[in-house]
């Protein structure tokens, strides 16, 4: 780092100090808008990062936000890739947000936008995804939580878990309608190929639903030495579970009997049809009656 930028910090940092927190914010911006113009994008990376880090730690999120959206702005027209430094940069500051302050959305957004443009994953990167899920969770902001931890990593999937069940403890139709709940993350994961965090959601989900209901149940042996828990009053928990093993065994015929067994239920979930024509098709190589978007369609007919 330069002088000349240290010493611009440093001024910015004692305005913040001063409380001057409007002045400070439009000199950082100032600032980076000139260094951006020369096209010394690193330089305006650290201005924008030195002071969104300094108005976070004042409480003054809105300026921040703003700068941190500058931030992912500068990344995008300097194609920074996402690596560590640059991914890291947006990890740190995002921590020191209040995680109700309503800028994050438009943060996670343009985060997506992006890492997807520049990492290796066009639906951008898993470590941001469960950071903002995580925060999202955490606010209650169950929507965005769920859109984002359906992407994460494997930290995401208990997490994802846990919210859908108390997601669906405050429904007026619980726990009749628990299975609807946890339908949006087995079949969410599973329509995005992540058998792993499908499982892991289903069993965090279903663990807390035990303790909370001690609903009826029984241990069976599903495939080979696999035993699951099947539930007497809720029979598409147990659809959802050995739709899971079926994925598992790529057998074809084991999900055509599979949908056969549960075809009365599953008449009365139109909703569910796009989500297990995907699965249908990338686990089964069952050509679907139409192609679409899956996680929009799962999450935008429950929506409705």
């Amino acid at each position: 780092m330069s002088t000349k930028l240290e010493r611009t910090i440093a001024r910015n940092d004692e305005k913040i100090a001063a409380g001057e927190f409007y002045d400070a914010h439009q000199g950082i911006r100032t600032v980076a808008n000139r260094y951006v113009k020369q096209k010394a994008y690193n330089d305006a990376i650290e201005v924008l990062y030195k002071g969104a880090e300094s108005l976070l730690k004042a409480k003054q999120y809105a300026s921040a936000s703003d700068l941190v959206l500058y931030i992912l702005e500068v990344y995008t027209v300097a194609e920074i890739p996402v690596d560590s430094v640059s991914r890291n940069r947006i990890v740190s500051l995002i921590q020191l947000f209040d995680v109700h302050e309503p800028t994050l959305v438009k943060i996670s957004n343009d985060a997506e936008t992006w890492s997807g443009k520049f990492g290796p994953v066009s639906s951008g990167d898993a470590i941001l995804h469960n950071l903002f899920g995580t925060v999202f969770a955490k606010a209650d902001e169950g929507y965005e939580a769920e859109k984002n931890l359906l992407l994460g990593t494997k930290e995401s999937a208990p997490i994802l878990g846990q919210l859908l069940f108390d997601w669906s403890a405050e429904s007026k139709d619980a726990p009749q309608d628990a299975p609807l709940f946890l339908s949006r993350g087995v079949l969410g994961y599973l329509g995005t190929e992540n058998i792993r965090d499908a499982t892991v959601c289903a069993q965090t989900f279903l663990n807390a639903f035990d303790v909370k209901h001690n609903p009826e149940t029984n241990n069976v042996e599903a495939a080979g030495d696999t035993v699951i828990t099947t539930y007497d009053a809720y029979p598409l928990f147990n659809f959802l579970q050995l739709l899971i093993l079926a994925c598992r065994s790529k057998n074809p015929e084991t999900f055509k009997r599979l949908h056969t067994r549960y075809a009365q239920q599953l008449s009365q979930l139109p909703a569910w049809n796009p989500a297990l024509e995907k699965i249908g098709h990338v686990y089964f190589g069952i050509v679907p009656k139409r192609q679409g978007n899956m996680l929009e369609d799962l999450m935008g007919s429950f929506f409705k």
